[in-house]
């Protein structure tokens, strides 16, 4: 196996959601995107974070006797952390009783991760399942996720990746090449509304998804279907297009959730979509029928 290291925040088992099978998500640190529904904000940044949970609190103020930069003050009911001056020296949250205080974001070798996938073999053989990098975007670090690539197919381990396809082309190549499966998502299908809702533009995002199917590679499509971005008619025709276009056949339809709402809290964050619903069942199956209706293989995750 290999000896690199990166940042993780966390490692998911049992997963039946991105990809074939049982499979086992490791979530990487580090996002040139900023979509304005992420669901793990804390995987934006490529360093790790602290978050504060306002409900696990009982105000102890142990926090804010060991901070060395004196950056956490308590106040009425609850702790504020002046995260200018935060260093991520990690104390406070080392002697939280509560876990009110969380770390997001570890370093761990390639062995330490494999050591983590290779606990649920078992369920991978029975299932035809296998290892999911995720992130964020896990193409941030490149580098550690070829190295636990190889080091999974050495170990006769299927292997998936989740990516946005926002990258150098010769990265996406080099990694797909140990992807037994390739997600990957649009978001929308204009430059500038993409940019709009996700900072940048989906230019790049498009010309190596072009790359990637004149290699050979089949990526399955995933859309974040979002209310009043990108679920309206002209859209969806557009996505059918470009599939169309490439000989893509699978799609999944992901329609837009606040699970991930607290953890902007925890990270003191806004929240771009508090007050927007959930797409409508109704409206998600109307989508998914006009992709089966164009020959594409769509399906509703969770």
């Amino acid at each position: 196996m290999g000896c690199k290291t990166g940042i993780v925040t966390d490692i998911q088992h049992y997963s039946v959601h991105d990809g074939p099978g049982i499979r086992t998500i490791v979530f990487l640190k580090g996002c040139p995107m900023r979509c304005k529904w992420c669901s793990n904000p804390e995987t934006q940044e490529i360093y790790p974070e602290l978050g504060y949970n306002v409900k696990s609190c009982i105000l102890c103020k142990t926090c804010v006797s060991v901070c060395p930069e004196k950056c956490i003050i308590a106040i009425d009911e609850s702790i504020m952390v002046d995260r200018e001056k935060c260093v991520r020296c990690f104390k406070c949250q080392q002697v939280c009783p509560t876990g009110a205080l969380r770390r997001f974001g570890y370093t761990k070798t390639t062995e330490e991760v494999m050591d983590e996938v290779e606990k649920d073999r078992v369920f991978y053989e029975y299932s035809g399942g296998g290892l999911t990098l995720s992130g964020g975007e896990c193409l941030v670090q490149h580098d550690f996720v070829l190295d636990l690539l190889k080091s999974a197919k050495k170990s006769g381990i299927n292997t998936a990746i989740e990516t946005t396809g926002y990258a150098e082309e010769n990265i996406l190549l080099m990694v797909a090449e140990y992807a037994d499966h390739i997600l990957y998502d649009l978001k929308h299908i204009y430059p500038q509304r993409h940019k709009d809702m996700t900072g940048v533009s989906n230019e790049l995002i498009l010309s190596n998804l072009q790359q990637l199917v004149d290699k050979g590679f089949k990526p399955v499509i995933r859309i974040p279907v979002v209310p009043g971005f990108n679920d309206d008619e002209n859209t969806i025709d557009g996505f059918i297009e470009i599939m169309s276009k490439l000989g893509l056949k699978t799609v999944h339809l992901l329609p837009l959730h606040h699970l991930g709402k607290n953890k902007y809290q925890q990270l003191d964050r806004d929240y771009f979509f508090k007050e927007l619903i959930t797409p409508d069942k109704k409206d998600m199956e109307k989508i998914k029928n006009s992709f089966l209706e164009n020959g594409i293989n769509a399906s509703i995750g969770g």
